[in-house]
């Protein structure tokens, strides 16, 4: 029995030298509370406005409609559809390769109606966060969360859970789907 706890006793006393030499990876898990305290931590309200005024008609409507239909990528810009619930931008984005921290969303007719600004669009690390600016005002519309590829949580700027993105579907607060965004998956042309 004595040498039961000495071995007892010998292990407690070596676990912090074994823990000292080990790694240990993990990740943070947010729930709809503290993901929106990171997400609205620091975030800027309002941007220069005169920034976006050479985005707010998209020049390239026609080609980027058809780029969508036809399941086509543009060499210099990525194109994203959306097909939305009512509250959502109902047309697509472009985030330009030379410019990747602005999402561009326009209308079906090409109009701007937001800006993504994210400040960590040359990164790979999460969580981060972006906000949506209204173009006409330079005021916040909404924030969003990243915590993975996959994953996001955007709210309003009054705080409210706008949707919890996993893949391609959004959620609202009580788990129901309320919208759906496509990506298209193919070569550039």
């Amino acid at each position: 029995m004595n040498k039961f706890y000495v071995v007892v006793v010998f292990l407690f006393l070596t676990l912090p030298v074994f823990a000292e030499n080990t790694v240990l990876n993990g990740s943070v898990t947010y729930t709809v509370e503290t993901a929106k305290n990171a997400a609205f931590e620091n975030i800027q309200l309002k941007i220069d406005k005169k920034i976006l005024e050479p985005y707010l008609c998209d020049e390239n409507n026609k080609a980027n409609l058809y780029a969508l239909k036809n399941n086509i990528q543009p060499k210099d810009r990525t194109i994203i559809a959306f097909e939305m619930a009512k509250g959502f931008v109902n047309g697509y984005a472009v985030v330009y390769i030379a410019n990747p921290d602005y999402t561009y969303y326009y209308s079906i007719g090409g109009y701007l109606v937001a800006v993504d600004i994210d400040d960590k669009a040359q990164e790979t690390s999460f969580p981060y966060k972006v906000g949506k600016y209204n173009p006409v005002t330079g005021n916040l519309i909404s924030v969003s969360l990243y915590v993975s590829d996959d994953e996001q949580y955007s709210y309003l700027k009054s705080g409210k859970l706008k949707a919890h993105w996993i893949g391609e579907f959004g959620y609202n607060s009580k788990g129901k789907i309320i919208a759906k965004r496509k990506y298209t998956d193919v070569i550039p042309e």
